[in-house]
């Protein structure tokens, strides 16, 4: 009704009946006389009334009479349309209803609804939690002096102060003139009460007023024209602007961002709203939930969190109007969306517990958490009554908290939780200190735990009660293990004092996006990109400065793909990429073709063993430019000395090294590898605005990189990182490490973890192979044949296997064990040299996952 009404331009005229059954009733929407099919929604919110109805009204000229069969008591009616108050009133019999109202068109219809006690009593509730849920969220009270000395008697505040460009002029991304807003609904806090260190403004009648002369000026300057939700700069709604109203060229502003702080206003000042602010908060907040029922260009439909961010304003909408129907239909939406998705590239949670949206771009960190954030007021406020999430609901979001604490870590030094970068989208291209998803992780642990008692969840009470700890390193919650994200193409190594992620992409995942010119530069991203977090403060705000061309882990044709925003964004073109975990130890591996220029090509693959051992391996590289063709060992903040084979070393090119470390991150090379290693340490400047849209500064960063170069590209490359040790640690290790490498070319990837017995290998050929482990120490020779392609994790002491398919393509695979001559593992038994066994493996949205059998 209420997305009707707001089509047609009907305007709501405030109405209450009092009596001895304390009856609320908004009448929603009064339309002109040329609206057609127009309707209302009246709510009666009674203990008396018991049933629920809806009537036709016939109405003629000023008075409109409506016919129920229910049981109601008997009420006075007072009635405000307009400006003007009327004085009537009417009896409410058991048959009749007679409502006295102007301006109400002949031919309108009006529908009324009733309520039973028990939802009266949820939306009351509801209604009381949302309260202080909003009051909860707003800060900045101690600027309400200033605000209020510099707001004009126009109700605008200076332009120094908000920036009221409007239309195609103004900035798309973040756009300031929600700082009118921002400022409004922090006023209302203060004067609805419970807003810290703002208790002088409680009920005060001067900031009032002044609230009311800024809600006047937004009204006064709200777009009429309906295509100017989200078709700005078109024909259809002009950059010429001609009555000057305030939208924005991107959607998200006009149907997300102002309606929820209208609706979060209008709600704190509730009662006190006069009729014309009534109408334009239900206006603007109707407007926005109507998009449920129409395509959004260029966006089409509402989907993961905007569908949370817009079912969410539904429910102020239903709030302030106290319409149980638009409540129902709100929460309805909210646990539609609250669920697995299992399709490819599908928005929102997925079976792994990440987070996806605009079509495959992993995004726990800032689309994810604003579903969070979403889902954690709505539910907090609709806990225990009939609105509140049912288990499998409940479920969903527990499954996106377990996959949210893998990709969480702290910078020791600040005590700030953070998303790993890899999580964050086009957001790297923020400073901290914007408070945009880079500033913290900005989910609210006290309502996660709330929740989480209000749901008997241990899930969420685990992870706030875990992130509320402190720890001296960057490991937030001290989560030690592995996890593959498979529907996201993501693997995360946890340490006892570090974290480390790798980020791949597929044809079944983006890499990134450049949206609103923010991360032009980040084509790269997704390339086998790793992060190693230590103390938490390795990659905070040096993406203004740092070398886009050698984004940490990943292996690069250096400068041969244009970086710019229009060619950032792409899916990838290989399958096979994924891993394999069994939840303590882990191997991820990605075949990689250049989509943007199809330039470059390579194998590579991630072992995360045990005792804090990390492996990679590169093959079957190729390239059809003369660019250098480098492998990145990191790029990241300068920190203490550097140090090459034991001695302290600066920038440079080295051949032949055999240990680097820097930073409590050692690497090992080969001894007979003959690399050349290149350093670059020192300081670099940049400029934000090159990256995005932030207005700080240009900045200066003194950074570390590393990286070794292929000087032939037909010779694999591999070397051994040794995280979260310290250079005497690092030295006595690296003499000697525990792996022995198996096999690394165009078509299997193996190596064995002497001392706990494990192997690792990846079967790159879809047809599958053979890889032979000849006898190592008290190690019987094995040799291992895939039917396909495979990662596969054997644990030679226990006979344990882990499978996944990285290419999502198989049903099954089968695999086969055979002996040497030797001392077999005990669990093999007497007679046999050969072992088989036929794994099924996962399919639909679980695809990709990994498999445990035990031979």
């Amino acid at each position: 009704m209420a997305s009707v009404a707001a089509e047609f331009g009907c305007q709501p005229p405030f109405v209450t009946m009092k009596g001895v059954a304390s009856v609320f009733v908004h009448l929603l929407f009064t339309c002109s006389a040329t609206s057609v099919g127009s309707s209302y929604t009246v709510l009666l919110n009674s203990s008396d009334v018991n049933s629920r109805f809806y009537t036709s009204v016939s109405s003629s000229g000023a008075l409109a009479t409506a016919s129920a069969e229910s049981s109601l008591a008997s009420s006075t009616t007072s009635l405000v349309g307009g400006s003007k108050s009327f004085g009537q009133t009417s009896t409410i019999s058991p048959t009749s209803i007679s409502l006295t109202a102007t301006q109400i068109a002949p031919t309108t219809t009006a529908i009324i609804q009733t309520t039973d006690p028990a939802t009266s009593q949820d939306i009351e509730t509801i209604h009381e939690r949302r309260f202080r849920s909003i009051i909860g969220t707003l800060t900045n009270a101690r600027n309400i002096p200033a605000w209020l000395s510099s707001l004009g008697t126009d109700g605008k505040w200076p332009d120094s102060e908000v920036d009221y460009t409007t239309g195609c002029d103004a900035r798309r991304a973040n756009w300031p003139a929600q700082g009118h807003w921002q400022r409004t609904v922090v006023m209302a806090g203060a004067w609805h009460g419970g807003l810290k260190g703002a208790e002088q403004y409680v009920k005060d009648s001067t900031i009032r007023t002044a609230i009311s002369r800024a809600m006047d000026y937004w009204f006064s300057r709200d777009f009429t024209n309906i295509d100017c939700l989200d078709s700005g700069g078109t024909t259809k709604c002009p950059c010429s602007n001609s009555d000057n109203s305030l939208w924005n060229t991107n959607w998200f502003s006009n149907i997300i961002l102002i309606p929820d702080l209208v609706g979060q206003t209008c709600i704190l000042l509730n009662e006190t709203l006069t009729p014309a602010h009534l109408t334009a908060c239900a206006h603007i907040t109707a407007r926005s939930y109507a998009t449920f029922d129409r395509s959004i260009n260029g966006v089409g439909s509402l989907t993961g969190a905007n569908t949370l961010d817009v079912a969410a304003i539904g429910i102020d909408l239903a709030l302030l109007t106290m319409n149980a129907t638009t409540l129902a239909d709100a929460y309805r939406r909210i646990h539609l969306e609250l669920t697995v998705r299992s399709t490819v590239k599908a928005d929102g949670i997925r079976a792994d517990g990440s987070f996806g949206q605009h079509g495959g771009i992993l995004y726990n960190g800032n689309y994810g958490k604003d579903y969070v954030n979403a889902i954690l007021d709505v539910e907090i406020e609709a806990g225990g009554t009939q609105f509140g999430a049912n288990a499998a609901s409940q479920n969903a979001f527990e499954s996106l908290f377990d996959g949210d604490s893998w990709m969480i870590y702290v910078n020791a030094l600040t005590g700030v939780l953070h998303w790993d970068f890899s999580a964050l989208g086009r957001f790297i291209s923020f400073p901290v200190i914007d408070n945009q998803a880079t500033g913290s992780i900005k989910i609210n642990l006290t309502q996660v735990h709330e929740l989480g008692q209000l749901w008997s969840s241990g899930p969420l009470v685990n992870f706030a009660e875990s992130l509320s700890t402190n720890t001296s390193n960057a490991n937030a919650g001290r989560l030690v293990g592995n996890r593959m994200f498979y529907a996201n193409d993501y693997m995360v190594h946890r340490g006892p004092n570090y974290v480390s992620t790798v980020k791949m992409y597929s044809v079944r995942t983006q890499n990134t996006e450049c949206v609103n010119s923010q991360n032009p530069l980040g084509f790269h991203l997704a390339d086998g990109a790793v992060h190693t977090y230590l103390r938490g403060d390795e990659y905070e705000d040096i993406s203004v400065a740092w070398d886009w061309n050698l984004i940490p882990g990943t292996t690069v044709d250096y400068g041969a793909t244009p970086l710019s925003c229009d060619r950032t964004q792409f899916t990838g073109v290989e399958n096979f990429v994924g891993g394999a975990s069994d939840g303590k130890v882990g191997v991820s591996v990605m075949r990689y073709r250049n989509p943007s220029t199809g330039s470059l090509q390579w194998q590579k693959v991630w072992f995360f063993l045990d005792d804090d051992v990390q492996h990679v391996m590169i093959a079957n590289i190729s390239s059809t430019t003369a660019a250098p063709v480098y492998s990145v060992l990191d790029q990241r903040r300068h920190t203490g000395p550097i140090f090459i084979d034991g001695l302290i070393k600066g920038s440079g090119n080295y051949s032949g090294i055999r240990s680097l470390w820097h930073g409590d991150v050692g690497y090992v090379f080969p001894a007979d590898s003959g690399y050349t290693t290149s350093l670059q340490i020192g300081e670099k400047s940049g400029t934000w605005a090159t990256i995005g849209t932030s207005t700080q500064p240009p900045a200066t960063v003194d950074l570390f990189a590393a990286w070794i170069q292929h000087t032939s590209l037909s010779k694999p490359i591999s070397y051994t990182v040794l995280p979260g040790t310290d250079q005497q640690t690092f030295l006595r290790r690296s003499r000697n490490v525990p792996l022995q490498s198996v096999q690394n070319d165009a078509h299997i990837s193996t190596i064995f973890d002497v001392v706990h017995g494990t192997i690792m290998s990846v079967f790159w050929d879809t047809n599958g192979g053979s890889t032979a482990l000849a006898s190592a120490g008290s190690t019987v020779p094995i040799t291992i044949t895939a039917s396909g392609n495979i990662c596969l994790i054997f644990k030679l002491y226990s006979g344990e296997i882990i499978i996944s398919d990285p290419s999502q393509t198989l049903s099954s695979v089968q695999i086969m064990f055979t002996i040497g001559r030797g001392r077999a593992p005990r669990w093999w038994g007497m007679k046999a040299i050969t072992k088989t066994i036929t794994v099924g493996l996962p399919q639909g949205g679980l695809a990709g996952n990994s498999v445990t059998q035990t031979l």
